[in-house]
């Protein structure tokens, strides 16, 4: 598409000046003059295409924003672009992208992309903690039986409650202390299972990313030693 230089500098001049938090307006421009902007210089074009990106993301159209994260990718990568605005831009769309990925629900997906930012910057405590969550996210079977027991002896002492109050403690009060008991038993054992699961979990998805994060380190340090003079 051609379009005449001073068109495409009044393209670009209106865009920037939209406010940078607009993001229903950034999305609605870019989208309405997408031709024009596609035909400004690579560094305008590359610019109003991050805010777009960025804008998606911010309000909520997560698919939208992840194809527009390959496309980024792939210009970054092609274009060869280290830092963008004082940062690595290529690490900044891997963690919006894995965002939206979570976002969605599709933990392994973004458990992947977290993997790979990990193995280029294992020092970033953001990554690790981000992976930490999708782990968390992803329950395993036990837990899953873990929590149908605590609710099994939830029901079960529920049951016995209302026994106590509709049978035990009209017809048999001596039965009623030992019928607390055992119903304070199975609450108790039932929080007690819920517990343990939900901390083994955790304390398992962080020693996972820990152990993770060890082996990148150790692989960058021997990479790094090997090509050293």
């Amino acid at each position: 598409m051609n379009i005449l230089p001073a068109n495409r500098l009044r393209l670009y001049r209106e865009f920037k000046a939209l406010e940078a938090n607009d993001f229903h307006g950034i999305v609605r421009y870019y989208e309405q003059f997408e031709d024009g902007i596609r035909a400004l210089d690579p560094d305008e074009y590359l610019e109003c295409t991050v805010a777009y990106t960025n804008a998606l993301f911010e309000t909520g159209s997560h698919n939208k924003h992840l194809v527009m994260c390959d496309h980024l990718l792939e210009v970054v990568i092609m274009q060869n672009i280290e830092n963008w605005g004082g940062e690595d831009l290529y690490q900044r769309i891997l963690f919006r992208k894995a965002a939206s990925l979570f976002q969605l629900q599709e933990y392994p997906k973004a458990e992947h992309v977290l993997r790979e930012l990990v193995k280029i910057a294992p020092t970033d405590p953001f990554p690790r903690r981000f992976l930490e969550k999708c782990l968390l996210h992803q329950k395993p079977s036990w837990i899953t039986r873990t929590r149908a027991i605590c609710v099994a002896l939830s029901l079960l002492a529920a049951l016995i409650i209302a026994l106590e109050l509709f049978v035990v403690k009209p017809f048999f009060r001596a039965w009623l202390e030992p019928m607390q008991v055992v119903h304070n038993i199975l609450l108790g054992a039932g929080i007690g299972v819920f517990a343990v699961g939900e901390v083994l979990h955790t304390w398992r998805c962080r020693r996972s990313v820990a152990r993770f994060t060890a082996r990148v380190k150790k692989k960058k340090l021997t990479s790094e030693s090997t090509h050293s003079p």
